[in-house]
């Protein structure tokens, strides 16, 4: 396996397996309320319990509110509370800051938005709070008292409270905040040996997700750590700790609908006073061991999940490592199949199939797209079929050769036309002429075509009979067949014919279809284990393992080979290698005489099939200086391919002058030789021409082509373990909302 395949496939297999863990990523963070229409960012409580016992609180609210279905704006946002008089009795200090503006709202009376105009809303009831008994319904807020009008005591019965507060017509924001402050009465009950309550700021009724809830809260003066007990209920992740004084801070992430979060906390009752509430009954023991039964309970299961998980973890970890290994060997062994274990260094004859098998021998060795591969293989048979007179090729349009018979025409002459023309070579590049030589038709058996060179031909004859004419251009080709929907029938018993003949050849086998297997089976195991770890709430964990497991898939998948050489093969791709190293290195060797044109020819033919014909003519001309005098040229090259590559570049030279008055004069020369690559791209790689165009032909046929009709766990109280999912219940089960 090469370091190129090696590093291309870990680049796919990783972008392949970060795009997979993101989707599952961005689907487990997708649960449980990110498609509300309002969401908390972000929740902070500040909260002061008084020596009565009753909580201060202060609430950093950052919300983020969408564009609702109907375009419906946002025009009051508020939190719902319920009044019980076993834990909370009044509501009141209630204060509301816009954060974001700066302005503090003051109070109004509870106005429902429906019915009320924009105007009306924004100028009158915009940017005040209010605070409503909502029992009945929320639809008809009523003004909250605490106190029963007929006998003026506190009413005792269960009621649902709302502190809203309204905002101008919003469509949709990224991010309000507020400051919303009030004081729960009646949390606490005094005990003869502690003071306790158990307040919680949203409950089970609650339908607004919250990113990350943050609480800090500060026992009365006197109490410590050593005085005071603390548990946090919270069934999702959360993180608990208190300071020396006392003080707890606690923090809860990604709380979702319907979770509930209660704070149960009490402290030596000796530190209170004024309670409203009192028993005679102790509590501390009682209490220390419901929590501790709870909370124990709750960590056992914890653990047991954790360990079913932990162990589902590990298994996933040891299947995927051994199909991993195992795969990875077995693709190691696939490209050993795929590669030449001979000795051959260099090939100095032409190889012994045609120039499309030897294409094609190449790309099972050295990674081609497909698309290459194929326009390599029609470039290089073409080529072909000039080399052995077939046909006839020469650079530009068809149109610069009018009233010549290029049947009959020398080179020289045609060369000496063109160069008359002082735009003809600014336009040599754009596309070539081919002229399909009578012999085709009269005694095409002396032609000794392969299979494929025979395909070939019959796609350009299919051509010339298109346009009307044998000698045409490619630009021309590709017109004629634009609007012929059978057309891709020609091309196709092309393609089939170049598939067969390489077939026939018995060079290659199919191997890695073991690793195939096992990458697919390595990919499958991955998914299974990214999807398994996070419905088990390990979301981390499953994207480590998964994708860990699912990027080794992958890359057995990508690095293995599919096609391996057989003993035949392994002689056809000595010469295949070899050849292809001989014309990359061949200014090096003295072994071949100017005059052997025919043997030229037939190099820059397999040139093309290994996609370095510029490489090739460049090494020609570093090895023979004869290809930079155009009398030469004219006199000895003018039936070989090597005749324009040249000569075009020495248009306007006489021979042995390195100046001249051509248009293309001195371009390119340097100390009596010359680059035939440095008057353009494809300036001296016609190699390189024919396959950008028959490329672009081949997508013009098939455009043309007719359609087809997912121990113990306690803290003790020390409020140190994080939180745990206990009972709910507490001073508020609030729940929030906007209209």
């Amino acid at each position: 396996m090469t370091a190129k395949r090696v590093v291309r496939s870990i680049v796919v297999a990783l972008a392949i397996a970060v795009v997979s863990v993101l989707v599952v990523l961005v689907a487990a963070t997708g649960l449980g309320g990110a498609s509300a229409d309002q969401s908390y960012r972000s929740l902070n409580y500040d909260v002061t319990v008084l020596g009565n016992g009753d909580l201060k609180i202060t609430q950093l609210i950052d919300m983020k509110l969408k564009k609702r279905d109907g375009g419906s704006p946002w025009r009051q946002l508020y939190q719902q509370y319920k009044l019980r008089q076993s834990n909370l009795t009044n509501i009141a200090d209630v204060s509301v800051k816009n954060v974001t503006s700066g302005e503090r709202y003051g109070e109004i009376a509870p106005q429902s938005p429906d019915g009320v105009s924009e105007s009306d809303w924004n100028e009158r009831y915009a940017k005040h709070w209010y605070i409503a008994d909502v029992t009945d319904g929320d639809d008809n807020p009523q003004p909250y008292t605490r106190d029963d009008p007929a006998t003026g005591k506190p009413i005792d019965s269960d009621r649902t409270v709302e502190i809203g507060w309204n905002i101008p017509y919003t469509k949709k924001a990224d991010s309000l905040k507020f400051e919303v402050s009030m004081t729960f009465e009646g949390v606490s009950t005094a005990y003869s040996d502690v003071a306790k309550f158990q307040w919680e700021p949203f409950g089970d009724s609650n339908q607004i997700p919250i990113g990350t809830v943050t609480g800090t809260v500060r026992f009365p003066e006197g109490v410590t750590s050593r005085n005071s007990w603390a548990w946090l209920h919270f069934s999702g992740t959360s993180t608990t700790s208190r300071a020396a004084d006392g003080t707890l801070h606690f923090t809860a992430h990604d709380a979702r609908n319907g979770q509930h979060l209660d704070l149960v906390a009490m402290f030596d009752v000796h530190q209170s006073h004024g309670v409203a509430r009192t028993s005679p009954d102790a509590a501390k023991d009682a209490t220390i061991s419901d929590e501790t039964s709870q909370e124990t309970l709750w960590r056992q299961e914890q653990q047991s999940h954790a360990r079913r998980v932990l162990a589902l973890a590990l298994v996933l970890c040891l299947v995927g490592l051994a199909l991993v290994v195992v795969g990875v060997a077995v693709s190691i062994r696939s490209n050993k199949q795929a590669q030449y274990h001979g000795d051959i260094e260099y090939w100095r004859d032409p190889s012994d199939m045609s120039p499309a098998s030897a294409a094609k021998m190449l790309s099972v060795m050295r990674k081609v797209s497909s698309s290459a591969l194929n326009s390599r293989q029609m470039a290089s048979t073409v080529l072909s079929l000039a080399s052995k007179k077939a046909i006839a090729i020469y650079p530009g349009a068809a149109s610069n050769y009018g009233g010549i018979d290029m049947s009959q025409a020398s080179p020289a002459q045609i060369s000496a036309m063109l160069q008359t023309d002082t735009k003809t070579p600014r336009h040599m590049n754009d596309t070539s002429t081919i002229v399909i030589m009578p012999v085709c038709a009269n005694d095409r058996q002396s032609l000794r075509l392969s299979q494929s060179e025979e395909g070939a031909l019959r796609l350009l004859e299919a051509g010339a009979e298109r346009v009307g004419f044998p000698v045409f251009d490619l630009h021309e080709m590709k017109a004629a067949f634009k609007s012929w929907e059978s057309g891709y029938k020609v091309q196709d018993r092309y393609t089939t014919s170049v598939r067969n003949e390489f077939a026939r050849l018995g060079a290659t086998s199919a191997v890695g279809g073991f690793a195939k297997a096992l990458g697919s089976l390595t990919v499958f195991v991955g998914i299974m284990g990214l999807f398994a770890l996070t419905a088990n709430k390990q979301l981390a964990l499953g994207l480590i393992v998964g994708g860990l497991i699912l990027f080794g898939g992958l890359f057995v998948l990508f690095s293995s080979k599919g096609t391996g050489l057989t003993e035949q093969g392994q002689d056809l791709a000595g010469q295949v290698l070899g050849l292809k190293r001989y014309l990359e290195h061949f200014s090096n060797f003295s072994d071949r005489g100017p005059t052997d044109l025919v043997l030229w020819d037939r190099y820059l033919v397999y040139a093309a099939a290994f996609g370095i014909s510029k490489v090739a003519v460049k090494e020609l001309s570093a090895a023979y200086p004869e290809l930079s005098d155009p009398q030469w040229l004219d006199a000895n090259a003018g039936g070989s391919l090597l005749y324009w590559q040249y000569r075009p570049l020495l248009w306007g030279v006489a021979a042995g002058q390195l100046g001249g008055v051509g248009p293309n004069a001195g371009g390119g020369f340097a100390a009596g030789s010359f680059d035939p690559g440095s008057l353009s791209a494809n300036v001296g790689d016609i190699g390189a021409q024919l396959t950008a165009s028959f490329a672009d032909l081949s997508n013009t046929i098939q455009a043309a082509k007719p359609s087809s009709s997912g121990g113990s766990f306690s803290s003790g109280g020390s409020f140190s373990s994080g939180g745990f999912g206990g009972m709910g219940g507490g001073s508020g089960g609030g729940s929030f909302g906007g209209r």
